[in-house]
């Protein structure tokens, strides 16, 4: 008989519960989508607006959260891990290797 009230009292929770909980399992599948090599043309761009602003090296290219990030060295020397825009190409973040 309690075992029945529980049961009344929580099913309606039961299926918002386990919307949530698909949504939640389904956002990191979401970003996975993203991560992937970049294409030939891609790398091609990527290669040829890097090496006009200096940069040699150009290698490791990929496709991660929506973003480009490129392995390089600086006009200066040193190695680099940069994240450009997707469709400027603009270098949003550099970091010394």
């Amino acid at each position: 008989m309690i075992r029945n009230r529980m049961l009344r009292v929580l099913r309606p929770c039961a299926a918002p519960a386990f919307g949530v909980a698909l949504l939640g399992l389904g956002a990191p599948a979401a970003f996975a989508d993203d991560d992937r090599d970049a294409t030939p043309e891609e790398v091609e761009r990527i290669e040829q607006s890097l090496e006009a602003k200096g940069y040699r090296y150009v290698r490791d290219i990929e496709v991660d959260d929506g973003r480009f990030e490129v392995d390089a060295v600086h006009p200066d020397g040193h190695p680099v891990d940069l994240e450009l825009d997707m469709q400027t190409l603009e270098i949003v973040h550099e970091k010394r290797d």
